[in-house]
């Protein structure tokens, strides 16, 4: 094969562009049998002898095509001995019609895959054979589903350890290279098959427009580049919108400055609400309703709150509470005995009998300083409950305590992270506010009971 090949000039253009792998990077090719994948294989393995590159190839049989799919396994392994290429096989099967679509269960299968092996091999990249009528027909499928311009984006030439060499590179292109090197190939009868919207795209819808147009997969396909190059600012502009509005940050929640949220433009809220959803960990998508209720909640800074999924969003007091639903449950309660240490939510407390009475000052918002012998047991640290109420000190009366936390600032949101020792008479101490009169310390005190947050 020559240096100056058509095809391995498009992969090192890729590479130029997006960064090639370094000097003795490892690279695992994903596979098929199907022309484009081959032919990837077959420059990949042609470059590697002057960069010292690893190549391995991985291949997921789903035998969904009976014999044809087993044909394809039996020549990816033919053609990897006949390199000697290590090659990876997957053998899964597609048992159950209750989870997602077929395609979308293949995809998530092979990418799993991929995965597993960058992780348990080292791999640096996983090389995808991704051509330029993939992009093309990605891009017009949104197109007809007016899926909007996250879907417009089309596909990335590189997202993580993923990258795509032939990005660049025409299906008729790679028949070519294969036909004039006498390289085999597999092909896929389900590629023909109408029901896909892929294949309707392929075989009837694209066909038409170029009737209109004879270079529309070259613009589809730059249209998706520009709009994938816009979206990766974007983001980036989000991400630091996103950084300096946080003000606490912890697992399942998250707690944004409501003053920074009102600055920037509406035009970034799906890129905000995308990126918040990836720090939670929610494997979701924001749904154009809940960017705009998202947006709306942000500008009016009315307390309200959106939901979707295990996503909430809750504004109060000036704070946006974006949390994962399970993770605002308020912690089972702990009883303990003087002397105990223990976690409750995110802080840990230790308490302590002392004989004499600590000098001041003090903290009381981390540390509590109470009568022992005015205590009745059994000791509990709970989380807040519907009509809690007591005799703060110094307050002269009872009060409501979620209407200290509302006169305090908490938003609602965060009242139930706010915890509570109670003993068997009530409420002792609303941790990081007054405690209960019924336990101030006096000079005719004789026991303290000492309670500290030693971190949150």
């Amino acid at each position: 094969m020559a240096s100056d090949d058509p095809l391995v000039t498009r992969v090192r253009t890729y590479f130029e562009r997006y960064r090639p792998p370094q000097d003795g990077a490892r690279i695992l090719v994903a596979l098929s049998g199907g022309p484009d994948s081959v032919a990837l294989l077959t420059v990949l393995r042609h470059l590697a002898t002057t960069s010292a590159w690893t190549i391995a190839a991985a291949h997921v049989n789903y035998g969904l095509r009976g014999e044809e799919s087993d044909g394809d396994e039996s020549y990816c392994r033919r053609l990897c001995e006949v390199w000697g290429i290590p090659l990876h096989v997957r053998q899964v099967a597609y048992a159950s019609s209750d989870g997602p679509n077929l395609q979308a269960w293949a995809r998530s299968v092979r990418y799993a895959f991929f995965d597993e092996l960058v992780r348990s091999d080292g791999f640096d990249h996983v090389a995808i054979g991704h051509t330029l009528d993939d992009r093309a027909e990605t891009v017009a499928a949104a197109v007809i589903e007016a899926r909007g311009t996250f879907a417009l984006s089309g596909i990335p030439p590189v997202r993580g350890h993923i990258i795509r060499p032939l990005f660049f590179t025409a299906c008729v292109d790679v028949i070519g290279f294969l036909r004039a090197h006498g390289i085999p190939y597999r092909a896929d009868s389900s590629n023909e098959q109408a029901n896909y919207l892929r294949n309707r795209m392929r075989h009837e819808i694209l066909p038409s427009w170029r009737r209109v147009n004879p270079s529309i997969d070259e613009g589809l396909a730059r249209l998706g580049e520009q709009l994938g190059q816009q979206e990766s600012y974007l983001f980036g502009e989000a991400g630091q919108i996103l950084d300096g509005a946080i003000v606490r940050a912890e697992r399942g929640r998250l707690v944004l400055s409501g003053e920074q949220l009102m600055r920037f433009d509406r035009a970034l809220d799906p890129f905000i609400l995308r990126l918040l959803i990836r720090r939670l960990g929610i494997d979701d998508v924001p749904t154009p309703s809940t960017v705009e209720r998202f947006t709306h909640l942000r500008q009016i800074g009315l307390t309200g709150h959106v939901e979707q999924g295990e996503l909430r969003i809750e504004w109060s007091k000036g704070q946006l509470v974006v949390s994962v639903g399970a993770s605002a449950t308020t912690p089972r309660a702990i009883k303990f005995e003087a002397g105990d240490s223990f976690d409750f939510g995110m802080r840990h407390f230790q308490s302590e009998i002392v004989e004499s009475i600590p000098k001041p000052p003090y903290d009381d918002n981390v540390m509590a300083l109470l009568d022992l012998d005015h205590l009745t047991r059994p000791f509990v640290m709970r989380g807040m409950q519907a009509g809690d109420r007591y005799e703060p000190y110094g307050l002269h009366g009872h009060k409501k305590v979620a209407d200290i936390l509302a006169d305090r600032g908490v938003p609602a949101a965060l009242r139930s992270d706010v915890p509570i020792l109670a003993d068997a008479s009530g409420i002792v101490w609303l941790v990081g506010y007054p405690i209960a009169e019924r336990a101030k310390v006096t000079a005719g005190t004789r026991r303290v009971l000492r309670l500290r947050v030693e971190h949150a």
